[in-house]
């Protein structure tokens, strides 16, 4: 993946903390005329040093339980600030591939508070999926409640102590907060904050990162662990949740997308804006009705509105927040900035692309309960709905956005890098003829206290070993009759343990193992496969496929 970088003639710290200043305090003509800064609380002023720390967390994958989600898997620029790997899961009929199927953002493989991985009632053993489409996060600073349900207040209340930090305007901080204990996105079921605290204070920031951008990289240069990190940020090396959340919430106000056609045509450009999206311009703000929930500048207005996408039964919005059944069905109108970007649209990701948003409008909705009377039919006609469709993918796209370049640039993930762990060779079946089935999330890393290995699709019951190995078998090595993945020789290093569940298919169980930090072992890989004492298997052994791990 290309990256756009600035060229900085000037020393690097400087130029970043001058651009920055320009971002944040809204010195471009562009932000002046039509969208001017994020307005920070006075609990949380918005500093350079804050900022890029917030930007490291933002992309710290460490900062889930496992170290395969960081908050940015699910908000990338390059799809507007959505996700890019958005899955259909099925909807309240459990029944995947009909008309309320919903689009969700994968997180983790559920684990119990003992960190052992468990099945999930709706995934199993796969990655679970969050039931509603991941939001822009690059317009949520200007938001007054955040979540498409409006749940993220204005109001940061440490969730250590249960004090007020910052009485309002902190919908961004708040909003900060649940992730990283969600049990579906970040989590294993029960974590806390002063868990992920801990495990701060002693990992390597971005250590699964790569591709740093440069004020990232000169910050851990100068301060190569969080508590430095912390300590330049707000004084004192002390790590928490509030300060976490104050961080994340600094950087994404410094992500302002004020550099789109239309704010350069609203600058004086005549010519930033063609004739037809000028022509959707005016719709936008005429028959297509869009101004009323799209106010111009944000994009948004902040409310929620039920806009008859699908029955409120299938999902009550706003209403869970509320309590007022006169909140059934509302979501948050989201900003239509970089919206020509995202993959898919609303809350459901109920559309794939804007023309058939804009034809759901035009038809006025497709459900009446307890629609918004702003949602009438509009009469356009097959080019208006082009010209509205042209101006708001392309006259409200910036640039920068699209390039990923400053402030919008970002380091590659490790989850986007394949291979790393590699899945290779072929199982051996076991009882009803099931293969058991490997789970090689948790990346290898050196201080990872939550490094573990687990296996499903077993024998529930039944005796099993982890094999771990320093090489790969070679081609067609057998014991018994199994084919075996990972080096005998020398012996590999076995561990066992008995399966939980019940029944052929019904087993599974989890391996935790920590790595010493011990610098020499990075860049070293080694070989795992699970085998299965199963009587109904050919020759009493059911085995897994095998993994190749290389240690960070």
């Amino acid at each position: 993946m290309s990256r756009v970088v600035l060229s900085l003639s000037m020393p690097r710290r400087f130029a970043v903390s001058l651009v920055f200043a320009v971002v944040v305090l809204g010195l471009s003509r562009t932000a002046v005329a039509q969208l001017p800064a994020p307005v920070a609380p006075a609990e949380n002023p918005t500093t350079p040093e804050k900022a890029v720390l917030g930007k490291i967390l933002f992309f710290e994958e460490q900062l889930s339980s496992d170290n395969s989600t960081a908050c940015a898997t699910c908000h990338r620029p390059e799809a507007g600030g959505g996700d890019p790997r958005s899955i259909r899961t099925a909807g309240p009929d459990g029944i995947e591939g009909t008309e309320d199927d919903v689009f969700g953002s994968p997180g983790v493989v559920r684990s119990d508070a003992g960190h052992r991985y468990r099945p999930d009632e709706l995934f199993g053993f796969e990655p679970q999926v969050t039931p509603r489409l991941s939001p822009t996060n690059l317009m949520a600073a200007y938001d007054p409640e955040l979540f498409w349900d409006g749940r993220a207040s204005d109001v940061l209340t440490d969730p250590v102590t249960n004090e007020i930090v910052i009485p309002a305007g902190a919908a961004l901080e708040r909003l900060c907060l649940e992730p990283p204990l969600s049990s579906v996105e970040m989590a294993h079921d029960a974590r806390g904050w002063i868990e992920i605290v801990r495990k701060l204070e002693q990992v390597s920031p971005l250590r699964l990162a790569s591709d740093w951008t440069p004020d990232i990289a000169d910050a851990i240069a100068a301060h190569p662990d969080y508590p430095s990190l912390f300590e330049d940020a707000f004084g004192d090396p002390e790590v928490s949740a509030v300060r976490v959340a104050m961080a994340m919430a600094s950087y994404m106000r410094t992500l302002v997308p004020d550099q789109t056609p239309f704010d350069l045509f609203q600058a004086g450009e005549t010519t930033a804006l063609t004739l037809a999206q000028r022509a959707g311009l005016d719709l936008f703000n005429g028959r297509a009705r869009c101004f009323f929930c799209h106010r111009m500048g944000p994009f948004a207005d902040g409310r929620f509105h039920n806009t008859g996408i699908r029955p409120f039964s299938e999902d009550v919005g706003r209403m869970a927040i509320t309590g007022n059944p006169a909140d059934a069905g509302k979501f948050k109108s989201p900003s239509l900035r970089n919206v020509g970007l995202r993959p898919r649209l609303t809350h459901a990701g109920t559309f794939a692309s804007l023309e058939e948003l804009v034809d759901f409008y035009n038809r006025g909705g497709d459900f009446e309960e307890n629609r918004d009377p702003l949602i009438i039919p509009l009469g356009l006609l097959d080019f208006e709905k082009e010209q509205v469709v042209d101006f708001v993918r392309n006259g409200l796209t910036d640039p920068r956005v699209a390039a990923e370049a400053f402030p919008f640039d970002r380091p590659t993930l490790k989850s986007e890098v394949a291979g790393n762990p590699r899945i290779f060779g072929a199982g051996h079946p076991g009882s009803a003829s099931i293969v058991p089935r490997l789970i090689a999330r948790a990346p290898a890393v050196l201080d990872n206290p939550d490094f573990k290995i687990g296996l499903h699709d077993a024998l529930g019951g039944a005796p099993a070993i982890l094999a771990i190995a320093t090489s790969e078998a070679d081609a067609g090595t057998r014991f018994r009759d199994v084919e075996v993945h990972i080096a005998l020789d020398p012996p590999p290093l076995r561990i066992r343990v008995r399966l939980d569940g019940n029944g052929a298919g019904g087993g599974y169980a989890t391996v935790r193992k920590s790595f010493s930090e011990r610098p020499a072992l990075v860049g070293r890989s080694f070989y795992v496969q699970w085998f299965v004492v199963d009587p109904d298997a050919s020759e009493g052994v059911a085995a897994s496929e095998a993994a190749e791990y290389t240690m960070y």
